[in-house]
């Protein structure tokens, strides 16, 4: 039994007893981690939170400060399953015993974000986020490698909006689990085998949304590296568009979602569309222009086609003004060779004696002779070429060729028939012949030969 009589021990206030023991709590416990169930959460008017943390068995009051909780990207609430740093010390004025926190972080979750956090750091650094490294994914793709589960929903979005959109692409699936303690393994073995297929234009890596620990499998330093090293673009479709892991970052493309993916990836097959459109236009234009052409070509060559009767004449109207500058020529020769006879013979009237005179008059009488026979040679010859030169443009002649049985057949436009394509029954037709022409209409047509 305590001896109350004894008054050799000090007695204190209850403001200093409060106050030691204040002092002697922030002493022991200047830095401790609690964790425990969020209950009775107060943010005040001043910025100041207020709540208590509770187990099975107790609970402690807690204060976290507005210059402390300005640096928390969220505000707990009743419930959270927190880890809790601080000091414990005691509000002096109420003589409770307390928390004073420094740092909140969701149990489970915050060290996984740690975890999350200390990774992108230092890939970050190695450059594995550097766009200067990411590959621009293919204008007009044709096959598709997709990493994802087979049973999900994903898989069945993106064969939706594909289908919707590139109904032509191939997709080539990849099986893996997105989830669990196999998934790591499953993807990173399934995006080697997808690096491996030549034929594939890009990959999509896919999964649904989740929270940090569903997604956990796609922060894996080692899924990060192989991702870096593909050679073929990849595309990331992890969660929804709130949802980043560290294959968000490494990937050549980030799409929000997997339906985003196939979007993402089919975007330019309405571009194909548009330019087949605009290229049929642009074709239709040409060949009607080419077609005018052909028919504008085809009137100035009907133009320019001569009847065969026309050419006969021209040529045998050449014949006959070769033949006359002939006659005129061998005329003319013929006068001056009197001219020169009848000189001579002047000549030698004016010289004596008359023995030279006979003999003159000899040589002239031979070379009048030999005037005349090669006159006569070279008139002959010339008759003998006029009349080989009439032989064959006789023989080359359109009249004479219709002379033997052959005819020239012609439409009504005088357009020349030389296939029966495109002719038709009981069309009107004409056939000129050596002597006249004759209308008849066509009654059958053998194609064959």
């Amino acid at each position: 039994m305590t001896d109350i009589t004894n008054r050799n021990q000090s007695i204190i206030s209850v403001s200093d007893l409060n106050k030691l023991a204040k002092d002697i709590l922030e002493n022991e416990f200047s830095s401790v981690w609690v964790q425990g169930e969020v209950s009775n959460f107060f943010s005040a008017s001043s910025g100041h939170w207020y709540f208590s943390l509770k187990d099975q068995n107790s609970e402690i009051r807690c204060a976290m400060f507005a210059g402390k909780n300005s640096r928390i990207s969220f505000e707990p609430k009743d419930g959270d399953n927190l880890i809790l740093n601080g000091t414990l010390s005691i509000f002096e004025g109420r003589g409770q015993y307390q928390m004073i926190i420094d740092h909140i972080e969701l149990a489970g979750e915050g060290a996984l974000l740690r975890a999350f956090e200390d990774l992108k750091e230092k890939l970050s650094k190695e450059g594995l986020f550097d766009y200067s490294f990411k590959k621009q994914l293919p204008p007009f793709p044709t096959n598709i490698g997709v990493i994802t589960s087979p049973d999900g929903a994903v898989l069945r979005d993106i064969i939706n909006v594909l289908s919707r959109r590139a109904p032509l692409m191939k997709l080539t699936l990849i099986p893996a689990l997105v989830q669990g303690e196999k998934s790591i393994q499953q993807l990173i073995e399934a995006l080697e085998i997808a690096k491996t297929q030549n034929d594939l234009d890009v990959i999509i890596l896919a999964r649904g949304g989740g929270s940090i620990e569903d997604l956990w499998s796609f922060n894996n330093e080692e899924l990060a590296r192989s991702i870096y090293s593909s050679s073929i673009p990849i595309v990331s479709a992890i969660g929804h568009e709130t949802d980043f892991t560290i294959s968000d970052f490494v990937s050549d493309v980030r799409a929000p979602t997997p339906s985003a993916a196939a979007e993402m990836i089919s975007q330019n097959h309405s571009l194909i569309e548009e330019n087949l459109t605009d290229i049929k236009s642009n074709l239709e234009s040409v060949f009607l222009r080419n077609i005018e052409f052909k028919k504008e070509e085809s009137k100035n060559l009907r133009k320019r086609l001569r009847h065969p009767g026309d050419k006969l004449r021209e040529t045998s109207q050449k014949l006959d003004y070769l033949s006359e500058d002939l006659n005129q020529k061998l005329i003319k020769n013929i006068t001056l060779t009197q001219k020169d006879f009848q000189s001579l013979l002047i000549t030698l009237k004016n010289l004596s004696p008359k023995k030279q005179l006979q003999n003159l008059s000899q040589e002239v009488i031979n070379l009048f002779k030999n005037l005349i026979d090669s006159s006569s040679n070279q008139i002959t010859s010339k008759n003998h070429q006029l009349a080989k030169a009439t032989a064959t443009l006789d023989a080359v002649s359109p009249l004479a060729v219709l002379s033997r049985g052959y005819s020239i057949l012609t439409t009504k436009d005088s357009d020349v028939i030389s296939s029966a394509d495109g002719l038709k029954l009981d069309q009107e037709i004409f056939a000129t012949l050596a002597k006249g022409k004759i209308k008849t209409k066509i009654i059958d047509i053998d194609n064959e030969n």
